[in-house]
């Protein structure tokens, strides 16, 4: 299944993988019938605010990928979830619990990019990656421009955790860990694209 969040509110693709979803470099026209009438009705929902979930059954990886092209600015992302006896670390930026992360830079990969954010965010040095999570999607407006954001997501370990430095800078105010007593306030407060695509790895992370 294939979720995109907005917000509280999620454009779901019960029959589509997130793995289907393929973005072609220069190519932003929606060619088929079935991805001009996909961005067509994603112009209508993110303009109703009143519009809750959205189910859409019958439709090809490729015209959702054609549609979205069109529809957003890419703005991949990418973090961490850094882990040690039971427990992870999460921040609060501007007050909402959240997980480190940030704006994949011109040139990085992914990899790269998510063990930069995390100790940018976090003060915690010396990482490694030990697996890939799934990836969350989620548009924003931004400067009068929807973007779409792929945040990708791994598992790391470090050997240096006694100390961490929130990045002020950034509007994040407290670096935490969670375990098990805390993990469901955590999701609870978290945000919705958090919740529901990571939240099984979260808690078997915090209760094994």
């Amino acid at each position: 299944m294939y979720t995109i969040f907005q917000e509280n509110r999620a454009l779901i693709f019960p029959k589509i993988d997130a793995g289907q979803i393929k973005f072609t470099p220069n190519d932003n026209k929606c060619e088929s019938y079935d991805a001009q009438l996909l961005s067509e009705f994603l112009s209508e929902w993110l303009c109703d605010s009143e519009q809750t979930d959205t189910i859409i059954q019958d439709i090809a990886p490729e015209d959702v990928s054609s549609a979205l092209q069109q529809m957003f600015k890419l703005a991949p992302a990418a973090g961490g979830i850094v882990t040690s006896e039971n427990r992870f670390v999460m921040i609060e930026r501007k007050g909402i619990p959240d997980l480190p992360k940030g704006h994949i830079e011109a040139g990085e990969s992914p990899e790269t990019a998510a063990m930069r954010e995390v100790e940018e965010e976090t003060g915690i040095g010396n990482l490694e990656i030990a697996r890939e999570l799934p990836s969350t999607w989620h548009v924003y407006l931004r400067n009068e421009v929807w973007e779409l954001k792929q945040t990708y997501w791994y598992e790391m370990h470090s050997n240096t955790l006694n100390s961490t430095k929130p990045q002020t800078e950034e509007g994040i105010t407290a670096v935490k860990w969670v375990g098990k007593d805390d993990i469901e306030g955590f999701l609870s407060q978290t945000f919705r694209s958090i919740s529901e695509i990571l939240g099984k790895e979260l808690r078997h992370l915090a209760t094994k």
